[in-house]
């Protein structure tokens, strides 16, 4: 039988690289892809992971937004033997402005990023889950599609647009024993996030979160491995929220 990957975008970020740990240990091999290049790539191997968690990690570098880089690498996948049976698409930015300042260079991005990069790599990738009866995706929206944040309308909008996505291809997808949920975590605080965000900003934001602290990056991992396990196989199209009960759905 042909051996089952992970695949995750985003992958050398804080949350990538919590969730390649988690299932790497959890017995799943990962293909870990980033908009890096190959020495950035490898620079991340040597110090994020271990001797032997490296050697469960393959690396290509990816641009999402862009189809045909993204249709190239899985054919190159195919060619090695590799199947993804596991596909997180955790790639994404964010993009500030007012409605009235908001280039549209940076509005365009974050949708491609978001909404494209998700719809390219399902695309590529979900047929061989159909044609092996069997498959994860995981996507990840954003605590910001239901609770948008003021100068975020392009980044809310496109995590909104994710979870159209979501619930649509669930549908699609389900007979075919492929399942299909998204992640929309709060806040997370990681090494990425403390180099941008001011310290009274992120203790403003903390003091609105019911529990009091911030998320971890393990803490989404683990919801992750959940969602990709078997024991996860009857649920899909459903929305996982990771926030500290700062959005309490009703």
């Amino acid at each position: 039988m042909t051996k089952k990957y992970a695949l995750i975008t985003g992958a050398i970020g804080g949350l990538g690289t919590a969730m390649t740990k988690r299932l790497i240990a959890g017995g799943i091999p990962v293909i870990g892809c980033d908009r890096k290049t190959p020495d950035e790539l490898e620079q991340w191997r040597q110090s994020a992971l271990t001797s032997e968690e490296a050697k469960n990690v393959t690396l290509f570098p990816l641009d999402v937004t862009k189809d045909e880089h993204v249709d190239d690498l899985a054919a190159e996948i195919t060619g090695r033997g590799m199947h993804v049976a596991y596909l997180v698409n955790n790639a994404g930015i964010q993009g500030y402005g007012k409605p009235w300042e908001l280039d549209t260079k940076t509005h365009n991005r974050v949708i491609q990023v978001n909404i494209n990069g998700t719809f390219f790599c399902t695309r590529a990738f979900s047929k061989a889950m159909v044609d092996a009866g069997f498959g994860r995706i995981v996507n990840f929206a954003s605590l910001a599609a239901y609770h948008p944040p003021s100068g975020q309308a392009c980044y809310s909008a496109a995590k909104a647009g994710v979870l159209g996505y979501t619930h649509s291809i669930a549908l699609d997808l389900a007979k075919y024993g492929v399942t299909v949920n998204a992640m929309a975590p709060g806040l997370i605080m990681h090494e990425g996030l403390k180099g941008v965000m001011p310290d009274e900003v992120y203790e403003g934001l903390v003091a609105q979160v019911p529990m009091g602290r911030a998320g971890k990056p393990h803490e989404i991992a683990a919801t992750v491995e959940f969602l990709l396990s078997d024991d996860a196989s009857y649920i899909t199209g459903q929305t996982f929220h990771v926030n500290g009960g700062l959005y309490l759905p009703g």
